[in-house]
């Protein structure tokens, strides 16, 4: 979605529902890519200021990649990464509802995921 609106910004998304429900509206904002923090730290034209689903995918898959390792390394490194992703999900939260007034569902949905992620690894920890 974020290339595509870049090179057509007629183009839209099937979750772009109502002007305060739009995916593109936060894709196409400053926070849509490094956060909002890597064009601020090392400038817009950085090669680590990549749209934050590239982040994502990376990573879902080192998340599936420990989930799959039987050593203890991997489980305190899984718990961790998903302590990061929470205090992520809820910074990326805050810019959502706070600072760009909207409803992105394809966001909430992954918020919902990271709180699963978490809530599953750290009940496998405990276990």
């Amino acid at each position: 979605m974020e290339s595509s609106r870049e090179r057509d910004p007629g183009d839209w998304a099937m979750c772009d529902l109502i002007p305060s429900v739009s995916c593109s509206k936060v894709f196409t904002s400053r926070w849509g890519r490094g956060f909002g923090l890597v064009e601020v730290l090392l400038g817009k034209h950085s090669i680590f200021n990549q749209p934050n689903s590239l982040f994502g995918i990376v990573f879902y898959i080192l998340q599936t990649l420990l989930g799959f390792s039987p050593s203890t390394l991997a489980a305190v490194t899984l718990l961790g990464t998903s302590v990061v992703s929470i205090a992520g999900s809820l910074y990326l939260a805050y810019i959502l509802f706070f600072v760009l007034h909207d409803f992105c569902l394809v966001c909430v949905t992954t918020y919902l995921l990271n709180g699963a992620s978490s809530s599953s690894a750290t009940s496998v920890w405990a276990a």
